[in-house]
């Protein structure tokens, strides 16, 4: 790979959308045996932006760089570590999308059935016009959380109950005809998870846990409101610098869209597991990973060089202080982790997937 699909990565990333600090005492030497030290570049760019979390690249399986980073900002007595589980907020949809698809493979769903056949207690007038395609490709018309009256009041978010919840996602009117447009929301895959209670014969939590997470090992990986043990502090920015933390108000609201929590090895295996196609069949990831309408990833093919081109793989989360990347390289077996707690930004993080893609997969062929 060139160095030329270094700023092509950059620059489609961005498009769409400091020390080292303190290493993880238990883990260190494990993992300076196992990994490469930071470059200049990439420590310089952690301090510049004052960066919280952890980072991982891996090639061809071999972790590359495992590295926790807490700056002296935050002047916390629970520094991250390598093990640190973070709230991965919208990358949760990436694991949503995989759990329909896996029923459409086994003759459960079909893409073009319609939620007044997916979920008829959900009485709603576009029920017969949007389909399970259409949620899986954010192109059902229906308004993202942001629209529902109140929503950034805690009060409003913390009264609701399943029941509530979805009376007031059925009372929201379409922005455009199903199918006519793009408009990513929460909404969609709130009720796909829904879908999945239906039809996988248990519940989504379940599904998720005997169909991807137990199958790979990812033991750290789990829901928002069913385990937050271990998990990084959330420092929110405020405008002037200062940082607050904030909880996460009513966390079953995003079950389904933005409620898992993991890690950067558990991200690893799961980054992994999609280029050595073990998530999707060849039909499911045509449809996944369609450039023009992926479900629940961004795709893009980039020039390498020599008239050549390479696909990237990627996916975000943002969610009250938490920011969350995964990018994939399937043609060089890469992957490339960011998990973040203190609000860094995310074009600073797509920035910093870029350094470390140049780092370690700048010079390849």
């Amino acid at each position: 790979m060139k160095h030329t699909l270094i700023a092509a990565i950059a620059a489609t990333l961005i498009a769409s959308g400091c020390s080292a600090g303190h290493a993880d005492p238990d883990t260190a030497a494990e993992t300076q045996s196992r990994t490469q030290a930071l470059t200049e570049g990439t420590a310089a760019l952690l301090e510049e932006l004052d960066f919280s979390g952890t980072l991982l690249v891996s090639r061809d399986g071999d972790i590359l760089l495992r590295e926790a980073v807490t700056p002296p900002s935050l002047d916390t007595t629970d520094p991250v570590t390598a093990a640190t589980r973070f709230p991965i907020a919208s990358m949760t949809k990436s694991f949503t999308a995989a759990l329909v698809l896996k029923l459409v493979d086994e003759g459960k769903l079909s893409l073009d059935q319609t939620l007044a056949d997916l979920l008829p207690d959900f009485d709603v007038p576009y029920a017969g016009d949007v389909t399970l395609r259409h949620l899986l490709q954010n192109r059902s018309g229906i308004p993202h959380y942001i629209d529902i009256p109140g929503w950034f009041d805690n009060d409003v978010k913390r009264a609701f109950t399943e029941d509530s919840f979805l009376s007031t996602l059925a009372q929201l009117e379409l922005k455009f005809p199903p199918g006519s447009d793009y408009l990513y929301s929460n909404v969609n895959y709130y009720l796909l998870a829904k879908v999945i209670d239906r039809y996988s014969g248990m519940d989504y939590e379940t599904w998720l846990q005997t169909q991807i997470l137990d199958p790979l090992g990812m033991t750290a990986t789990g829901q928002l409101y069913q385990d937050n043990d271990g998990l990084a502090v959330n420092y929110l920015k405020n405008d002037d610098g200062s940082y607050e933390v904030i909880p996460v108000v009513n966390p079953v609201l995003f079950r389904g869209t933005a409620s898992m929590v993991s890690t950067v090895d558990d991200l690893q295996a799961w980054g992994e597991a999609i280029i050595n196609g073990e998530i999707y069949s060849e039909t499911a990831a045509a449809e996944a990973f369609n450039a023009d309408t992926p479900m629940a990833w961004n795709v893009a093919e980039l020039p390498a060089g020599d008239g050549q081109t390479t696909g990237v793989i990627f996916y975000n989360g943002r969610l009250i202080g938490y920011l969350s990347l995964i990018v994939l390289l399937p043609e060089e077996d890469g992957v490339i982790v960011v998990l973040n707690n203190n609000t860094v930004g995310y074009e600073n993080m797509l920035g910093l997937a870029t350094e470390l893609a140049a780092d370690y997969f700048g010079d390849a062929d």
